[in-house]
């Protein structure tokens, strides 16, 4: 059975499980040459829709087939009924037709691989392309008897070439790390795309085999997808700037002289020339998300939207609400997934789609309440509100002509407003390289859909695209309060990225480094950056630390630090770190918090889902978070975030963990000797450990517990004469509401004497082992410059050294 339909019956049994493990585990086939398996997922897979996407004109002039919901459609321009031709669980997207018209080829998604489907549309006879690799972008050739697609059946993506009577096919082009989206030319050429390091490039291959060249090259573009002329050497392709995503045409022949077709400030995608070359069908997304089909000459004008006056499923369509509502009755937003019986996502109609790309499972978010047009079958469906939500399932019918309404409710085990607490996700962004154009009060519904009250999106770049740039210290509040704040991300790659949170000005240089482009001199440092945050009253933090589990300092190579970590660490007072990300290991970093802490750096420790919401694959907001004690007659957002920066609360990518000891809470000083102390542990999933932490060891391991509840510890620790105390809970059961990939809570410490203190042998300790990840990182630096260590970095290093000697003396 497919992997659709088995997560489909997982969500109605309440469990959507998998297994925690060190790391994100990739859903897809593993395809080499990324660096996270996220970008291919996310970039080159095909996305969900509400909304025709991918158009593909039929060469007879008559039809246009695009994907909607998941599902084929065949568009009849005549008369402007869409016809549904597929019907199946699995997710069908990105058609194209045969030269006669009669087959349709197209991406068949089956929710943890990918296929090649030739459709005779006559009979519904298919023919299936697939490997235990991912297959994609089919392609008729020109000729009626060549077929091209993309497989990583060798490992990378490749285009590969079949004989449609005979089934021999080969690998045609494999030089680089992505090679797809091929389109044939009538003379036999062939346009591709393709990624040359940061690069996203469109190349042509001649008959001959033996000539291929760049036509177009610009900054990291997920979905590049251009077509070429029926009859000519045109292409057209969607090019970017910044968030703007225009349309240009080019001649084949002269690539140096492109053409717009469509005006600065849209989001054109997916174009396809018509049967005759003399018009370009795309599609574009409105203020919903909602994606439409669009037409406009290939020698320019005005575009016009191409009407759609009917949508044939094929069988009759029922009309179904859906409401959300707590305990006592009151409508509130809530996270659906719905989906048939046989596994099909339903898609939102009002907003955008996501799949979460731990489990494959399909969600979008509601006010409270969503009304729906059903085909007839059976359905299922399941709602949360944030971590500490029951999942509220129901099975129901939709039938054709009837409405139905269907009530869930949602209850929670513990409520953090009600304990004074509010949460905060300190690293998401906004607009990345997705097929969506957000504004910052689109996050809202998001966050109130997952009960997060706070949210800092991070501008970034992409090499010449610098997506969000002009949103930077842009607010959004809804009358709940719910507040997203958009600062900045410097990612000096090779030096390590550095979260500006609360930043309402650019930095620039956005990106640095030995290995990134240099426009003026290379004598940048992450310093600089922090230091410009700082002075503005930003909190800056490194973001996404450590990979692994493991203890860095036991393999630095291995699980390497983010190379500036260590000196500004050690030279800047008040910077943070990210314990909690989603792709990034709680383990591994809360062995280098812990160094900083013993060396008495109060260092804040944040937490941030880094998710992208402008993504199709993609965690929910607020999946890392943190909770922290809430501030009244101030502003809230800036209120949570002098919290998190006077280590308060804790953070969590699930459980909830109040710690206290001696009654003194997280972020305070208590007093050395024997003090008591007392932890409620919140959880809805299993939780397999509780430990509690002196000055980085473990001096208890407490058994966890099931879940579904709140359990309450309590117990006594000797503390010595200086250092910190804090509690993590670890492990267990990795399942909806929670899209983590590992079950984690850190409370922040409580200091012992004052805030600040060291014990002295944890001090030496550290700052030998700080001071080796220094020298490690310093020679990184010295082999990956030409011409040595930039002179302001070099004598930051030697200032950090001489720190660090001091205090192993």
């Amino acid at each position: 059975m497919r992997k659709l339909i088995r997560i489909a019956i997982a969500l109605t049994a309440g469990c959507v499980a998998a297994a925690g493990s060190a790391q994100w585990t990739n859903h897809y086939p593993k395809v080499e040459g990324f660096s996270h398996q996220l970008y291919l997922e996310q970039e080159h897979l095909p996305i969900l829709s509400s909304g025709p996407v991918y158009p593909a004109p039929s060469p007879d002039g008559t039809r246009i087939a695009f994907s909607h919901q998941g599902w084929i459609w065949v568009l009849n321009l005549a008369t402007g009924v869409a016809q549904r031709v597929t019907d199946g669980a699995e997710i069908d997207s990105r058609p194209r037709w045969s030269p006669d018209s009669q087959q349709l080829a197209f991406v068949r998604d089956e929710g943890d691989d990918t296929a090649v489907v030739i459709l005779r549309l006559s009979s519904g006879a298919e023919t299936i392309i697939d490997s235990p690799a991912i297959e994609l972008d089919p392609e008729f050739g020109s000729d009626g008897q060549s077929f091209y697609y993309t497989s990583a059946r060798s490992g990378t993506l490749t285009i590969w070439k079949r004989d449609l009577d005979s089934g021999a096919q080969e690998e045609l082009i494999t030089d680089g790390r992505v090679r797809r989206a091929s389109r044939s030319m009538s003379d036999g050429s062939l346009v591709y795309t393709g990624a040359s390091g940061p690069s996203s490039v469109i190349r042509l291959r001649e008959p001959d085999g033996e000539t291929d060249r760049l036509l177009f090259s610009q900054g990291w573009m997920a979905h590049l997808d251009p077509d070429v002329h029926p009859s000519g050497r045109s292409v057209v392709y969607s090019a970017a700037d910044g968030n703007t995503l225009r349309l240009a045409v080019i001649d084949a022949d002269r690539p140096d002289l492109p053409r717009w077709l469509t005006a600065a400030g849209g989001r054109s995608l997916h174009p396809a020339f018509s049967f005759d070359g003399r018009a370009v069908y795309f599609v574009e997304a409105d203020e919903n998300q909602q994606f439409a089909l669009m037409k406009i000459g290939a020698a320019g004008g005005t575009p016009e939207q191409v009407a759609i006056k009917q949508w044939d499923y094929g069988v009759d369509i029922g009309n179904l609400t859906v409401v959300t509502h707590d305990t006592s009755g009151g409508v509130i937003p809530a996270r659906i997934s719905l989906q048939t019986a046989d596994g099909h996502p339903v898609v939102n109609p009002q907003g955008p789609t996501y799949v979460d790309n731990q489990s494959g499972t399909p969600y979008f978010y509601t006010d409270g309440g969503l009304d729906l047009n059903l085909p007839d079958g059976e359905y299922r469906i399941t709602a949360t509100r944030g971590p500490f939500s029951i999942p509220a399932e129901a099975v129901f019918e939709a039938r054709g002509g009837e409405s139905n309404e269907v009530r869930l409710k949602i209850d929670t085990i513990w409520d953090p407003s009600k304990s004074g607490y509010v949460s905060i996700d300190n690293h998401i962004h906004l607009n990345a390289s997705g097929v969506l154009e957000l504004d910052t009060k689109d996050l809202l519904p998001l966050m109130q859909g997952e009960n997060l009250d706070y949210a800092s999106p991070m501008a970034w770049n992409q090499f010449n695209r610098f997506i969000d740039a002009g949103r930077i210290g842009e607010k959004a509040s809804a009358d709940d309060g719910t507040t997203a704040m958009l600062s900045q991300e410097v990612r000096s790659n090779f030096h390590g990225h550095v979260g500006m949170i609360g930043l309402e000005t650019a930095f620039n240089p956005w990106f640095f480094g030995p290995r990134d482009p240099v426009y003026t001199d290379q004598d940048f440092n992450n310093g600089q950056a922090i230091a410009f945050a700082q002075t503005r009253g930003a909190l800056a933090t490194y973001v996404h630390p450590i990979n692994d589990h493991g203890d860095p300092f036991d393999d630095l190579e291995e699980n390497p630090l983010p190379l500036e970590l260590v000196l500004d660490g050690v030279l800047t007072p008040g910077i943070g770190l990210e314990l909690v990300c989603q792709w990034t290991s709680p383990l591994g970093t809360s062995q280098v918090w812990y160094r900083f802490l013993n060396m008495g750096r109060a260092m804040p420790a944040t937490s941030g889902t880094d998710m992208m919401a402008n993504f199709y694959r993609a965690p929910a907001i607020g999946t890392a978070r943190a909770y922290v004690p809430a501030s009244s007659g101030a502003d809230g957002y800036d209120a949570a975030n002098d919290q998190v920066r006077q280590g308060r609360g804790f953070l969590s990518t699930g459980p909830g963990l109040l710690f206290e000891v001696g009654g003194v809470k997280p972020g305070d000083a208590v007093a050395a000797g024997m003090q008591d102390w007392t932890i409620k542990l919140a959880s809805v999933r299993s939780v397999e450990k509780v430990e509690i932490i002196v000055n980085g060891q473990v001096i208890q391991t407490l058994d966890g517990f099931e879940g579904g509840g709140i359990k309450s510890y309590s117990g006594s620790a000797a503390l010595p004469e200086g250092g910190w105390i804090a509690a993590r809970a670890v492990g267990g059961e990795t399942a909806w509401p929670s899209m983590a990939f590992f079950p984690f809570a850190h409370s922040a410490p409580v200091w012992i004497g004052e805030v600040g203190s060291t014990d002295p042998v944890a001090a030496r300790a550290a700052a030998q082992d700080l001071l080796a990840a220094l020298e490690f990182s310093e020679t990184q630096f010295e082999e990956a410059y030409t011409n040595g260590v930039p002179p302001s970095l070099a004598v930051r290093f030697d200032a950090a050294r001489q720190k660090l000697e001091t205090l192993i003396k």
